[in-house]
């Protein structure tokens, strides 16, 4: 993805500066991740609602690691699949997995409980994956409905191994040096500022991240209300979630800003 991102970057005219704070660490061995598979398994699921493409990735590797990938994707077939978005329908798609609902954008909880506001849910055992911190909207609009709710986290983001390039950045935000700074996810957010805190730099990236010369751009509502709750700008979020739309929209945003000075 970050090949991708940086493409679709240079051939707007941008210039792009990685700086990884994420590294994805799949709980495939933790107990709950090992129930939701054998009872996919034993037929004992009937909704599941996968929230990311990740999160839909581990969760076959876990059934993979349990030597039951087969049986498990067979066993499927039985259960309503919801995919929040496309990262986790583009996944499933891979696996020949099918789809029953997916919401249309921008993909929150509030969308997806509205498609299936007719979707018959009483006494059903529904897993939700976990993404982030608990998502007690989607919860209570699934409980309310009569299901029977479990959150199953799959994955977590963790730190990187190598912290460097972010500080680096930090340091080159507070110089000046860079004119944009894209969050194409809402753990994005806690992870660099969990970075810069340790380093003591937390201010100084509050203070850059402030400036009318750094644009903030956002891939979407979920990731632009954490920004928001953190107590950071958002100055660019695609009408689409979308990482093409976003790139083309922090370009747009940047033309603007020419034209207007011009």
């Amino acid at each position: 993805m970050r090949s991708e991102m940086a493409g679709l970057i240079q051939r707007h005219g941008g210039v792009p500066y990685p700086a990884p704070v994420l590294q994805e660490i799949y709980l495939k061995g933790s107990p709950e991740v090992r129930q939701l598979v054998e009872d996919v398994c034993d037929r004992k699921l009937h909704v599941m609602v996968l929230l990311t493409g990740v999160g839909t990735r581990a969760l076959i590797e876990a059934a993979a690691a349990l030597e039951r990938e087969q049986e498990f994707l067979q066993s499927l077939d039985a259960v309503t699949v919801i995919a929040r978005s496309p990262k986790p329908a583009r996944v499933l798609r891979q696996h020949n997995i099918h789809i029953d609902l997916m919401p249309p954008e921008p993909y929150t909880s509030e969308v997806l409980l509205e498609a299936i506001h007719d979707m018959d849910l009483q006494d059903k055992n529904v897993a939700v994956q976990a993404y982030g911190g608990p998502n007690s909207l989607l919860i209570k609009g699934l409980q309310q409905k009569g299901a029977k709710v479990r959150e199953v986290t799959l994955y977590t983001w963790g730190l990187p191994e190598d912290v460097a390039p972010v500080l680096e950045m930090v340091d080159d935000l507070a110089a000046g040096n860079i004119d944009a700074v894209i969050f194409t996810s809402q753990p994005q957010v806690d992870n660099l500022l969990s970075i810069a805190e340790e380093a003591g730099k937390e201010g100084a990236l509050r203070e850059s991240l402030a400036r009318d010369s750094v644009v903030v751009a956002s891939i979407g509502p979920v990731c632009s209300r954490k920004l928001r709750e953190k107590g950071l700008k958002v100055d660019v979020e695609p009408e689409h979630v979308h990482m093409g739309n976003l790139i083309i929209a922090l370009a747009e945003h940047f033309e603007q800003g020419r034209v207007a000075v011009g």
